[in-house]
């Protein structure tokens, strides 16, 4: 995926073409498409975690690897948000993205005291890793129980409040804005994620926009992604929406 990264990011992107941009209100939603994303990633990794075997090393180096995956792009959302949206909210009612940033303050907080268990559970052994283990999975817990609920507002008064004073032009500008400042490999660990968190109309909508605006090489990775992403039968699916044929030796059940 390294060859193909960069040009993903110069191609129409996962958030660029995600119709989760088409929200219940049928409004362009600023939101949808990333928060589906983060809580899948959120809540396997919240399991994996969980089912680790401190005492299996190759089992915690993948558990704490896939969490600092998780952390990484956290980070870069909580970046996006402040630096893109919230100047939008602001200049729509000032003061009205002060809760959020106050969460997200704290939600980086968070971030850094994950990563100090993590590092815990990296440097132990024995008794005193699977006690910090259950350390870290019980604050990796609280952490994504924090930012379901905080996903809810943003989803919620603050579409309301994006829905009431810009358009959808202006919506998909700011969208195109932040877009264009995410690395290459966040742009593919996030559509590792996407692929799998949208529901199918979502799902074929936005590859079929991406397979407009790329090369054959770079939209091929992002077919290898889903082919590794998806299920057997969604796969299927979602090949039939962009009249490819199907993979060979993949069976639909």
């Amino acid at each position: 995926m390294s060859t193909s990264t960069s040009e993903l990011h110069s191609q129409p992107s996962v958030e660029a073409s995600a119709p989760a941009a088409a929200s219940a209100a049928g409004r362009h939603d600023l939101y949808a498409g990333i928060h589906k994303a983060l809580r899948l990633f959120m809540s396997r990794t919240l399991c994996e975690l969980g089912s680790t075997d401190p005492g299996n090393p190759d089992e915690v180096k993948t558990a704490l690897g896939q969490l600092e995956r998780l952390l990484g792009l956290c980070e870069l959302h909580l970046t996006d948000e402040n630096e893109f949206i919230h100047p939008a909210l602001e200049r729509a009612r000032p003061g009205s993205a002060a809760r959020i940033a106050t969460e997200h303050v704290h939600h980086a907080e968070a971030i850094a005291d994950l990563r100090d268990l993590a590092g815990l559970v990296a440097d132990s052994s024995g008794a005193v890793r699977a006690a910090a283990c259950g350390r870290l999975y019980r604050a990796l817990a609280l952490f994504v129980a924090e930012n379901f609920q905080h996903m809810q507002v943003e989803e919620t008064a603050h579409n309301a409040l994006l829905w009431a004073h810009y358009s959808d032009a202006e919506l998909a500008a700011i969208e195109q804005a932040l877009v264009a400042s995410i690395p290459p490999a966040a742009m593919a660990e996030a559509l590792h994620w996407f692929l799998p968190a949208l529901n199918a109309p979502e799902r074929a909508a936005m590859l079929a926009g991406m397979q407009l605006g790329m090369p054959p090489e770079p939209f091929a990775a992002v077919l290898e992604i889903a082919r590794r992403t998806l299920s057997v039968p969604a796969h299927a699916a979602l090949m039939r929406s962009l009249g490819l044929p199907p993979v060979p030796g993949l069976v639909t059940v």
